[in-house]
């Protein structure tokens, strides 16, 4: 920028609120006790067997805050993912809390806290009014799509990462101060975006969002637009830590098997369903831990309709920045670009609640504006539709019935995250995906109510999949009926073949093998299914101790 550019921005702005650091702390604190206190009862809630014993419970990275451990999350992917922050806070919390759910959750509900916080500050720091930021940040403290998020532990990644996001975001705005470039604040906010990339990969599209900011008239005349050089120029750190580790997940991450990822037409089709349930969701409506794939193309009209969720976000950002409505359009434009990655990328979970995490902040920030803006006089010519103070009761009444609406809503819905057994019942009434009824059934073995278990294994199994057969051999060979058992372990064996390698799901799967023929007095071939396991994956320790048991000339057998 020139230096007649830098003194003009330099300007107070005209008609901008006076700063008043005492209410906007009063409003920040009011903020994230909000969203402690909704979010407060998950502190009590259990781990859940859907992923938090691979993260957490079975997690060796994560049980000493040591060297080796840290070096071992930075150099090596985990659970196909890349995310070496998202391990490195459960290796802070085992430090703290061990094994201890309550530790975690609390560790979440704290880290969704600062986030609602974060969220007042960025819209304040963009141009919206104290009172269009704080409720902003109440919207977010409060919305029940964020159950998913805060609730579960194992998706700590979009909670976390959603914070070094906002983070990049507030010192990107601080380097543009007054008009001229500051290099401190702008180093920070590579940073914080490169600590962001490496708790969850889509965070890669802020750097789109602050292309638009660059591009956006500031409220109120407070500086002018960076010229397209610079905007472009600044941006390149971001796109260097941003594809490097695109990259490197793309190679660790496992991509959608399912039909839909590798037909282009029906891929859309599915994608735009989704926009749909994203913005119910959104609007406070639904939420579930699964989703069952939708059918797509079944009628024209519904086909058109499905499309039309790919551009519905853009169409409603592009009629928002024809009226002239700055920070609307902001917050839908953060809305669809957020989205964007879990929009474009097959992931294996065609769409779920946690996915909205990040996106909600722009959904927040514009319905904010949007029911603040019901108080604000009608422009010159407008028709009056009500004194100023009845204005001010129907926006304040709005405003209130929203936050009441999330808060209850919210407050219900995670009781059903409160443990697995609520989890999975609940999540039967919404979905038929065979890994819902997977889930249960385990917590039906573990109860040793094996008629349910075992039923509950059959409807799984009606989808191919190697985990309803492997649950089935084990709890055939639990209840002593072994030749069923090695029929249900010998399909999951068949159907992982052709699936591809993997060496650690088949090592299991031999091994299982292995203590069946055990069973059945067939004692060579139970030790060369455990060779055979200690090939794929030679640090199964109980494969190794029943060998040793088995070819000892006294063993007694394990």
């Amino acid at each position: 920028m020139t230096k007649r550019r830098a003194r003009r921005a330099a300007a107070p702005p005209s008609g901008a609120p006076p700063a008043s650091p005492g209410a906007d702390l009063l409003a920040g604190v009011l903020v994230f006790a909000a969203a402690a206190a909704v979010f407060w009862p998950t502190v009590g809630y259990s781990f859940l067997n859907w992923d938090d014993p691979v993260y957490i419970l079975q997690n060796p990275w994560i049980r000493a805050f040591t060297w080796a451990n840290v070096r071992g999350v930075f150099t090596h992917p985990y659970f196909q993912n890349y995310l070496p922050l998202h391990l490195l806070s459960y290796m802070l919390d085992h430090a703290l809390w061990g094994l201890e759910a309550s530790g975690y959750h609390l560790s979440s509900v704290v880290f969704h806290a600062v986030n609602s916080v974060l969220c007042l500050a960025v819209v304040r720091r963009m141009g919206g009014s104290r009172t269009v930021a704080a409720l902003a940040g109440l919207l977010f403290a409060v919305h029940p799509c964020h159950v998913e998020a805060v609730a579960w532990v194992s998706s700590r990644k979009d909670v976390l990462s959603t914070t070094f996001m906002l983070l990049s975001l507030l010192f990107y705005l601080g380097s543009r101060d007054a008009g001229s470039f500051r290099p401190i604040p702008f180093v920070a906010s590579v940073l914080a975006f490169l600590l962001g990339m490496l708790t969850k990969v889509s965070v890669v599209v802020l750097p789109g969002f602050l292309l638009l900011l660059d591009g956006m008239p500031e409220p109120r005349g407070a500086r002018s637009r960076p010229s397209l050089t610079w905007a472009v120029a600044t941006k390149i750190p971001y796109a260097i830590a941003g594809v490097a580790l695109v990259l490197v997940n793309a190679r660790a991450q496992v991509t959608a098997q399912a039909a839909y990822a590798h037909d282009p037409f029906r891929y859309l089709l599915v994608k735009g369903h989704a926009v749909w349930n994203y913005v119910s969701l959104l609007f406070g409506f639904g939420g579930s831990p699964d989703y069952d794939l939708p059918k797509v193309g079944v009628h024209p009209l519904e086909t058109l309709f499905q499309l039309a969720g790919l551009i519905a976000l853009p169409a409603v950002a592009w009629l928002l920045l024809r009226a002239k409505k700055r920070l609307p359009f902001l917050g839908v434009s953060w809305a669809f670009l957020a989205l964007l990655p879990a929009l474009l990328f097959p992931l294996v979970t065609y769409m779920a609640d946690r996915y909205l995490y990040a996106p909600s902040l722009g959904f927040c920030w514009a319905l904010a504006a949007a029911v603040v803006g019901v108080a604000s006089p009608s422009r010159a010519g407008d028709p009056q539709r009500g004194a100023p103070g009845a204005r001010t009761v129907v926006s304040a009444s709005l405003a209130l019935i929203v936050l009441v609406g999330f808060t209850v809503r919210t407050i219900q819905y995670s009781r059903v995250w409160k443990d697995s057994e609520a989890l999975w019942t609940f999540a039967m009434t919404k979905s038929r995906d065979y890994r819902v009824f997977n889930n249960l059934a385990q917590i039906r073995t573990e109860q040793k109510r094996w008629g349910e278990a075992e039923r509950l294994l059959r409807k799984g199994a009606v989808a191919e999949n190697v985990t309803s057969h492997q649950s089935l051999g084990v709890l055939y060979y639990t209840t002593g009926r072994f030749e069923e058992a090695m029929r249900e372990t010998d399909k999951a064996l068949e159907i992982q073949g052709r699936k591809g390698r993997d060496l650690t799901l088949e090592a299991e799967l031999h091994f299982n093998r292995g203590a069946i023929l055990w069973s059945l007095g067939k004692t060579e071939a139970a030790a060369e299914e455990w060779r055979t396991a200690l090939r794929d994956n030679p640090s199964h320790a109980q494969a190794r101790e029943w060998l040793g048991i088995a070819t000892k000339p006294s063993g007694t057998g394990p």
